[in-house]
Order: C-alpha cells, then structure tokens, then sequence
C-alpha cells in the first residue's frame, strides 16, 4: 500500500475510537528537595531557625554540618582574576563549655559587626569584629542568672544603632536616558527602638516559655542582660514557637507570638534605659541597668490558613466553610512601618504556613499536589479610644465629661487575604526599609514582590524610570534547590548551602545580554542606572557595595565613566573647592566624607588589573585616596599639637609619622616626573589642543597633570607645607642636639624620610601653588557657576581636561616647565636652582605602587608596602619603626621576623588584606613587638579599613605577596 500524501490524508485522528475530547496529561511534579520535610520540622518547631546568613559588610557565617560549629566565609576579589567568591572557611573560637548544644541559629546585627548565635537549649553567645571580617572575639555577657537548660529561643531582634539607623536618604528612583539620570532622594528620620548610646548595639530574644531578654552593651563593649515575662503560663498549650518584633516607629517595640494552639499574642515593649547624657570632654560612666515593661495588648484564636475561599480574598466566609488547611508554620515575620505614605506603611505580621512535601490525597482521583506555601497577614491598626463609653456623658451629676478624660492607646489585628505560592518557602527576606519581600523557594527559584501588593516584580523595561534591580531586568536564574539560602546584602548574590555545608554562590544576572556594549543602549543605560541606585542605597544603608560590583561583568570605557558619574550623582557628591579662601568644602571632603570615598574606591575597582595596573580614571581615583588618607594624618596630628610653630612633634607620635611623610617625599617626586614626561611628549606638538592632550595622557597613562588641576587632590597637597616644615624642624633639632640617644634614635628616621628626595620639596609646593593660582583665576575669569565647576572637577577625575582647563594645562606643561614664554623675572621648573632632571627621572618610587610595569610586578611578587602605615614590611629592606629593638631598616625578609625570632612569641605572622583591592597592611595587635600601646591604639583609629574604605581579612604571609 503506498503511503498517502498530505492532502489525501484527512482523517480525525481524534475520532478514531469514537472520543474526539482532548485528553489531559497529568502533570508530573519534581521530587522536593532532598531533606525537605526535616527542614520543613524545623522551621516549624522555632522560629530561630536560620543556618546560614550574609552580613551587611561582607562576610557569610554558616552553622557546620554537625551543628557544633561555625565558620565564616569573606566574599572578597582574587586580584589575579578579577573574580569575586567566598574565602577559605574560617572557625569561631568558641569556648569549650559552649559546645554542649548543637546550634541552630545566625543572626548578624544591622552594620554586620556583631553576630549573634543560638544553640538548641536557648543558649545564646555573641562574637564581635576584631579589625577583620574573619575574626570575631568572644564577648562575654554579665547576666542576671544562669540559663535554662532547655528554653529555646524562638524569636529575635537587633535594635537600631545610632546615629547610623536614625537617619537616611533614600533614594527612590532614577529617571533619565543614555548617561544622564537625575536620582529622585529623600531624607528620612526613623524613631525604631534603638541603644540610646551612640555605637553600642543590643539584641532582644524571647525564649519558649515567655521569658524575654534584652542583652546590650556598655560604654565599654561589655556586654550585659535584663529580664523580663510576658507572663504566667498555666500550661503547655501556652508555649510559644514563633516570635517577631518591629518597631512602632515610637521608640518602643512590638512583639508577635504564636504558640503551640495557634493562637497570635500582640506585645507592646517600653524600654526605660538609664543612659545620661554625655558630658564633653569627659569619659561616659556606666549606666544602670534599663527596666522591660511588657504589655499584651490582643490575643487571635485560630490563626492559621483556612479554606481556598479565605485564601482568594473571601473573608465573608461562613464558619462552617472555613476548614483549617494542613499546613504548619514555618517563618513569623513582623514588617514594620514603613516609608511609603500608603497602606504599606502599616505594621503587619507575616506568617508563611507550608504543606508537607510527603502529603497523600484520600481522593485516589485527584492528582499529587506539590508542596506549597500560604502567606497570611494581619495588619496591626494603632488608635486611641477613651475608657469610658460616651454614653456616661448623659449622667447629670458627672463634674467631667468622657471626652477630656486622657485616651489610651488600642491595637487592632485586621486580617487581610492570603497569598498562595506556588512553592514551599524555605528562606524569607525583607528589604529595602521592609518594602520588598523577598522569597527563596524549595524548587530554587527566587522571587521578589513588593509589600502593598504581594505582585511579584519583574522586568519592564522602562527605559526612563528605574527603581529596582528586578525591575531593570536583573533576576536569578533557576537555582539548584538548597535547603538553606542566603542574600548578599543587596539581594543580588544567594549563597546556597546543601545539607553537606558545601556553599555555592548564584548571582544575579542580566535578561538582556551583557552590560559590556559599548553602543548607544537605553537598556543598558537604564541598567546601569539600577545599580547605581541600589549602590546609593546600600550607601546610605552602610551596607557593603562588593556584590553588585561582582554581578556588573567588564565594562567599556566609556560605561565605567559613565557609571562613576552616575555615581557622583546617585551620591550627590558636590567636589567643586569653591574659587576664594572662604570655601571650606576641601575640609568638608577631608573630614567625613563617606560617599566620595566610596565614589573614588569605585572607579579604582573598575580599572584595576592585578597588583599595580590601573586604567588611568583608576590611577586617579587610587591616588586621590592616598592623598586624602595622608593628609588627614598630617592635619590631625598637627591639630593634636596646638600651635606647631611653638610646639615640636612629640616623640610618641614620630612612629606613625615617619611612614606619612616617606611617602609624600615620595609622592612628590613621582608626580614632578609625571608631568616632565609628559611636557617632554607634547613638547613639538603644533597646536595642542584636547583631544591630543588627552589622548598622550591616556596613552602613557600619567595623570599627574590632572591631579594639579583638579582641586580637592590640589589643596590637600597644598596644605602638606606647613606640616612637613615643621616636622622636618622638629627631626633635625632633635637628631642632632636630642638629650640622650634614645630621642636622637627615635627622631632621626623621621630627618631621614622627609630629606630622601631628589629635590627641594619646596620646589613642589611652588607647582601646586602656581596650578592653584591659575585654575581659580580661570574659573573666575569665566564666571563659572558652582554647578559648572563640579561638572568640570568631576570630568578630571574621570580623566578628562574640560575646556575651560585646556590652557591652564598647556601653560603647566610648556611654560612653566621650559620656560619658553615665561617674563624675564620668573624662572621654569627645570632651571631651578639644584634641580636635577635625571635625577628625577631616574629616582625609584616604584614601591607606592603606581607604577605599570614588569619591573613592579616582579617587585610586588617578593615585597608588601603597607598601604596604611605607608611602609614595607615584607622583602629585602624591610622597615621597621624606631621604637623596636631592631634597626631601622632589616636587611631582607620579614620585620615581623625580625622583631622576635620566635615568630611573635606564638603569634601567627598574618597580614590584613583589603577584601576589594587586595591592599595591605601589617596586622597589628596588642603587645606586637616594635609597637607601643599609644601606637597600636591610634592605628585601630586611622586603619579601621583600608585606605579605599573597604574592609579588612586576614591572610598569610604568602598570600600578601602580590
């Protein structure tokens, strides 16, 4: 029979056995995760639960396998790839007696430093921040009385710390297209329960059996505990196993509890602290103990999910109809006020109930339904009634009528719909000032939604408005399913820890290709836009930025320096120094000036590669926070001596000088060669304009002219003068007529440091005076606006030369240096007395690190220069300070090693790594040989981070090597 073809073929298939219905597939549902239904068991039996988690600055802590252990990871970037990722794991030192109870709870307090750990018996222990992320000190607690034996804790809550959490701006959104976006910012004061001393954290737990503790510390870090009861419990159907606090936005707290029958319990918590007011200039005294006052306030029978019908949104169901559904609770959450003006704003408890995964139907004809979640909520409605009722105002002999009697407060539960998802949650995050809600699923999608709504968020690709990064088209990819999951501290990187404590990390990742292109995209540019506005956010959050910078992927050029400006913007970072003596804006920079550092240490992540090479907006950036870092030490220790003129450098200081001042020698040399290199290139150029005067600066990638120009890097060098005189004057009287030989020994390094350059340090001031001179002359000239001239300072910072700048350029780079146009009566550069151009040229400073060559790579791979202490500390001609017993300067190898030949006296020879960068520095502690207590005590001040402002882990010996 021969085949039929197409058109002969027409017979309804469908109908071939007499049943044209479509027939339904039953849909076959993946396997839960492995685990799941004794992950499910212990959610449900605590709601302190959480086996991994991500600080806000940068370091993942994770509860071992065994559950008698803890290790951190850092998330740092390997200077040799680029690529960011989790450390080595890194063991707690917990005490021994500490280990009797396997722990089953993390939490890490607002800024990260603090961690908070919980074992099964209730049992809960605090480590603090030593200087690095990776090491964390046991702290101690006085508490009123021992611990339960078994209480566990089942809920907990870190109050805000000032001044960090009591104000913010917020930025909502941006709008804009291709580079320029204008960032829509608003300022906040929040009123959530806080430490009322400045810096000292506290955390409030409540324990099963209504026990509540409030554990804070004292003006001196110690940590303490009081005591409260929520009340009586008459049975074991009162005991709870889930709590949630928020803040009332009253400097008071709410507490949820759910216990054992399903009933909700609403708490009102005052807390009277006995903190006086600071005294100035006096050390705090210890305050008393704060008193817990507890008031219940309602109590909910039967919460719990209930038939489909309440879960649509019905809540008109009869009570016969309303079937309880079988689920257990697995996360209670209390979301606070918040900072939208709509219904958002209200207080609301959040409780997530799953099914279990191993769940059989009776109906043998209905299919196997995949576990799932039910989010149920209860808005908490705060109002004032009076006691009396209004009908007592009929009573003639009342003296006072109900309505001038004082009313009370009254809390109101409202239940609103619930929300069914289409997964089990395993892990729930709020974010953003508790707006969006993130959701971590057992199937390994990840999901966010906003508050208001419950609508999930996901691209819309407005090109002109962007508010979030999944609205911008930022989303994780289907994950592999883990039980426990993490969030960076800006949601874009999940850390997933599988039952064998192995850590996988799954980023964020753009729906629409790369952000590499360099061509003319509203997508990217809005994308870009995105990050730049949760990096704001994080900012303003003091939250770390490392992981939105690991999801961005290479950049162009032009879309770094787009985003650095976007930067400037997002951070509303003013740089214009004002054209008049009267501005202080270079001090304002100088002094607390967060978001300009992290503008700057931005645009050096962005062109940094390896150990020294750096694009050349990255050689600006890195050296912009030299020069700043260097200059607060030299203005603060001349403020600390009063009038220098009249008063020498004190010898207990000179240590830490002596490195500062090498380094500005140093510096000073460097930039004098830059910019005779350069007036060399463009020397015979006919007609020199800007687009060839930038062009030969990128390509020998020298800004050193740029620095001159610019303003803020300018006055800090001009303010180096008067300081280094007078340190200079200090050294050599004292090296030469000291009155014994422990001061000459202690001076005469500081003689030495300040005297090794190959010229008159005063030639350098003369330079930067004569840039000063001309660059405020022009912008006056010009009638600049403070507008125009931010716009102009951020252009050479981002290595470019503004217009109005071109001649200013020129006339440093020919005239001031060859002097081929300058009167009879002013001499050039190079014909200074005693300046010595081969000199200069030939002078090695590659040890700041600045230099791009073979020559340096090789260096740096056999030597480490402290980048806070301005020194060598690794590799031949080490240097050590005066105060040890060794000289100056050790021949090779290690100063460490040198200072104590038994490695420390059992200290572990480590250094402190900058987790971004990859700079470091000594890591320097107490009783370390070659430094003195004062000397120790000012570097936990000035090296808190890394010059660029990141922060710190610890690393070895080799590792420090680059």
């Amino acid at each position: 029979m021969p085949f039929m073809d197409d058109q002969s073929y027409n017979m309804d298939v469908d109908d071939l056995f007499g049943d044209s219905e479509q027939v339904a597939l039953p849909a076959i549902s993946a396997p839960p995760v492995k685990g799941l239904a004794r992950r499910l068991d212990e959610l449900s039996t605590s709601g302190c639960s959480q086996r991994i988690s991500w600080s806000k600055n940068g370091a993942v802590a994770y509860i071992t396998p065994d559950g008698y252990g803890v290790n951190l990871k850092v998330f740092s970037r390997d200077q040799s790839t680029g690529k960011w990722d989790l450390g080595k794991d890194v063991p707690l030192e917990i005490p021994h007696h500490r280990d009797e109870y396997p722990y089953v709870h993390l939490s890490w307090s607002h800024l990260g430093n603090d961690i908070a750990i919980m074992d099964a018996a209730g049992h809960v222990i605090i480590f603090s921040c030593n200087m690095a992320l990776d090491r964390m000190t046991y702290m101690r607690a006085d508490t009123n009385q021992p611990e339960a034996e078994m209480d566990a804790v089942v809920g907990m809550h870190w109050l805000a710390i000032l001044p960090y959490e009591q104000k913010a701006h917020v930025p909502w959104s941006a709008s804009g297209k291709g580079d320029k976006w204008k960032f829509q910012i608003q300022s906040h004061t929040f009123k959530d329960a806080h430490h009322p001393a400045e810096g000292k954290a506290a955390l409030m737990y409540l324990k099963r059996h209504g026990e509540l503790k409030l554990r804070y510390q004292q003006h001196d870090n110690s940590w303490h505990e009081v005591t409260a009861f929520l009340g009586p419990l008459l049975s074991t159907r009162e005991l709870f196993t889930h709590a949630a606090f928020a803040s009332n936005n009253d400097n008071t707290l709410l507490l949820a509890a759910y216990d054992v029958v399903g009933r909700l319990h609403l708490y009102r918590i005052e807390t009277k602290w006995n903190v006086p007011k600071p005294t100035h200039g006096q050390p705090p005294k210890p305050f008393e103990k704060p008193e817990l006052q507890v008031s219940e306030v309602d109590v909910l029978d039967s919460c719990y999910p209930v038939s489909s019908d309440v879960a649509n949104g019905d809540l008109n169901t009869t009570s016969e109809s309303r079937t309880r559904m079988p689920a257990q609770l697995t996360h209670l959450n209390f979301l606070p006020i918040t900072l939208e003006s709509n219904d958002g704003s209200i207080p609301t408890i959040q409780a997530l109930f799953s099914t279990p995964p191993n769940m059989v139907s009776l109906d043998q004809t209905q299919l196997q339904q995949s576990p799932y979640s039910i989010v149920v909520r209860w808005e908490v409605h705060h109002t004032q009634q009076t006691q009396l009722h209004s009908s007592l105002d009929k009573v003639t002999s009342k003296k006072k009528s109900v309505g001038s009697l004082p009313a009370r407060d009254v809390f109101l539960l409202k239940r609103v719909p619930d929300t069914v998802l289409h997964s089990v949650v395993l892990s729930f995050h709020s974010l953003w000032y508790h707006m969006i809600l993130a959701f971590c699923y057992s199937d390994g999608s990840i999901e966010f939604r906003k508050r208001v709504t419950m609508d999930v968020m996901g691209p819309d690709y407005n090109t002109q408005t962007v508010s979030s990064l999944p609205q911008a088209g930022f989303h994780f990819s289907a994950l592999e399913p883990a039980l426990h999951i993490a969030l960076s501290p800006n949601h874009c990187i999940a850390a997933c820890m599988q039952q064998d404590g192995s850590i996988k990390l799954k980023p964020m990742e753009y729906s629409d290709g790369a952000l590499s292109s360099d061509e003319d995209d509203d997508r990217r540019s809005a994308a870009l836009a995105a990050l730049v506005l949760q990096s704001a956010s994080a900012a303003n959050q003091y939250f770390s930025s490392d992981d939105l910078f690991s999801i961005i992927g290479p950049l162009s050029e032009k879309r770094k320096r787009d985003f650095i400006g976007l930067m400037f913007s997002g951070l509303n970072v003013n740089i214009d120094c004002g054209i008049d003596d009267n501005s202080q804006q270079h001090l304002v920079l100088l002094g607390r000036s967060p978001f300009f550092v992290k503008t700057l240490s931005a645009a050096h992540l962005l062109g940094l590669q390896g150990s020294v090479g750096r694009s050349l907006s990255s050689k600006i950036a890195w050296e912009v926070l030299n020069i700043k870092y260097v200059t607060q030490i030299l203005t603060t220790i001349s403020r600390m001596h009063g009038q220098i003129e009249k008063t020498p450098l004190r010898p207990e200081v000179v240590p830490q000088f002596i490195g500062i001042c090498r380094w500005i020698m140093h510096f000073m040399a460097y930039i004098i060669d830059e910019v005779i290199a350069l007036g060399y290139a463009v020397r015979d150029i006919p007609d020199l304009n800007r687009n060839t005067l930038e062009a030969k600066i990128e390509e020998l990638n020298k800004p050193g002219i740029l620095l001159l120009l610019s303003s803020f890097p300018r006055m800090m060098m001009k303010l180096w003068a008067n300081p280094i005189a007078w340190a200079w004057k200090t050294a050599g009287q004292y090296t030469q007529n000291g009155p014994t030989a422990e001061v000459r020994r202690i001076y005469s390094p500081l003689q030495a440091a300040i005297a090794d350059c190959p010229f008159d340090w005063r030639l350098f001031d003369t330079l930067v005076a004569e840039a000063h001179s001309l660059v405020r002359g022009t912008y006056r000239t010009r009638n600049l606006t403070e507008h125009q001239r931010n716009d102009a300072e951020r252009e050479l910072l981002l290595g470019k030369i503004p217009d109005v700048l071109v001649p200013v350029a020129k006339r440093l780079l020919t005239d001031s240096l060859f002097g081929e146009n300058l009167p009879n009566n002013q001499t050039c550069l190079l014909d200074k007395p005693g300046f010595d151009v081969a000199r200069v040229m030939f002078f090695d400073t590659t040890w700041l690190g600045l230099n791009d060559s073979k020559h340096a790579d090789l260096w740096f791979q056999s030597h480490v220069v402290d980048v806070c202490q301005k020194m060598i500390i690794r590799g031949t001609g080490a240097q050590t300070h005066p105060t040890s017993s060794v000289n100056q300067r050790a021949r090779s190898g290690s100063a460490s090693e040198a200072q104590d030949g038994k490695k420390g006296g059992g200290r572990k020879l480590q250094l402190r790594k900058c987790v971004r960068c990859g700079a470091c520095m000594e890591d320097v502690t107490q009783g370390m040989p070659g430094y003195a207590n004062h000397h120790v005590s000012w570097l936990m001040g000035v090296a808190k981070h890394c010059v660029c402002g990141n922060g710190w882990m610890l690393v070895s010996e080799k590792e420090g090597k680059r």
